[in-house]
């Protein structure tokens, strides 16, 4: 919640590649980013206790966060690593 004051989101992605690829290029540059993964199917908490999984799989998404002082250099980075076309 609080990294919408002071984080910048450059990412999200759902494949763990792709997360892994960007988040070594990051540390690489030397900048600190955070990770936020969260199952894309659920709402909130109480959906699953409501109805129970029926069979569905979870898909999870994360979103990359850096710092707003960072955040243009992050997005440089992102968007010129190759086969990003999903980012």
């Amino acid at each position: 919640m609080l990294e919408r004051f002071f984080k910048s989101q450059i990412a999200t992605v759902s494949d763990s590649y792709q997360c892994n690829c960007i988040t070594d290029a990051l540390a690489a540059a030397g900048i600190k980013f955070y990770c936020k993964t969260k199952d894309a199917n659920r709402r909130n908490a109480f959906d699953q206790a409501r109805i129970g999984t029926l069979g569905i799989k979870p898909k999870y998404i994360t979103e990359i966060f850096v710092d707003k002082e960072n955040a243009d250099m992050a997005f440089h980075i992102v968007h010129t690593l190759p086969n990003q076309e999903n980012f």
